[in-house]
């Protein structure tokens, strides 16, 4: 098990972000938005900039990514230009030597059982391109979209049936969408899972709120233990936490000290 962050959780400017990632203690850099834009919209040789800049710092980038499939089901043009997204993001995953970027499932209409069927008619195309460039596709299961929870990915992955189709698994976003993250849902998917968001979560005053990795309800010394014995990929913190009066890259530090705390007392650092 590998440790990185995804960088704009620290900051749009690249060497910023990645000279804080390696004084925490992450190898691994996840690409998302940088210099106030998506990865997807970047030139190749920008992307190949960014890479030089990791390298730089004693880092590689473990992915890029797109927001494909962040649409309404119903949304034609919206479609069309997810998969013009999703071509570009295979490209710029090639160019880097890489092998998967993520994807969504359509945002949260009514549930997952009412647009199963559509939902896999509409990613046969994706999944058809991913086959064609030999590039997984990595579904994170999104509480604001159709695929929220490990369960619901489970049925996902038993429609598709499709060697091209893995797991980006976050428990944090399994929290927000109702499920018990670790071990429910986690058991449901950790076969096919090809890598991981971290983020902690709780409910305050009846409210979803984010937390530090450790400091809110989600078993993190359960899963992280089951992680780091078992999975051979990265797992990427994306805290979303923002410390109150403070910023987005002073709640990535607390985050990741939070994370690397229960590796110690586990062991793992």
């Amino acid at each position: 098990m590998k440790l990185g962050i995804i960088s704009d959780e620290i900051s749009q400017d690249p060497n910023h972000a990645f000279r804080v990632a390696k004084r925490l203690g992450a190898t691994q850099v996840e690409i998302r938005d940088v210099w106030g834009k998506n990865v997807c919209v970047l030139g190749d040789n920008e992307v190949l900039e960014l890479k030089k800049i990791a390298q730089t710092h004693g880092l590689e980038i473990s992915n890029i990514d797109s927001y494909a499939f962040k649409i309404y089901i119903d949304d034609k043009d919206g479609h069309a230009q997810s998969l013009r997204i999703l071509r570009r993001a295979i490209e710029l995953t090639k160019l880097l030597d890489l092998s998967f970027t993520r994807i969504f499932t359509f945002w949260w209409q009514g549930g997952l059982t009412k647009h199963l069927d559509r939902i896999a008619d509409l990613l046969s195309p994706a999944l058809d391109i991913a086959s064609d460039e030999g590039v997984v596709l990595a579904v994170e299961n999104e509480y604001s979209c159709m695929v929220g929870t490990g369960c619901e990915t489970r049925v996902l992955l038993d429609v598709v049936k499709s060697q091209w189709l893995k797991v980006l698994w976050d428990p944090g976003n399994a929290f927000f969408a109702r499920e018990n993250p670790y071990p429910d849902g986690y058991t449901q998917v950790k076969e096919n899972i090809i890598h991981v968001h971290l983020k902690d979560a709780c409910v305050e005053n009846g409210s979803f709120k984010f937390k530090p990795i450790g400091s809110g309800m989600i078993d993190y010394k359960g899963q992280l233990r089951e992680l780091a014995s078992s999975f051979r990929g990265v797992v990427s913190l994306e805290t979303h936490y923002i410390p109150p009066g403070r910023t987005r890259e002073d709640g990535t530090i607390e985050s990741f000290n939070g994370l690397l705390s229960i590796l110690s007392r586990l062991k793992y650092v």
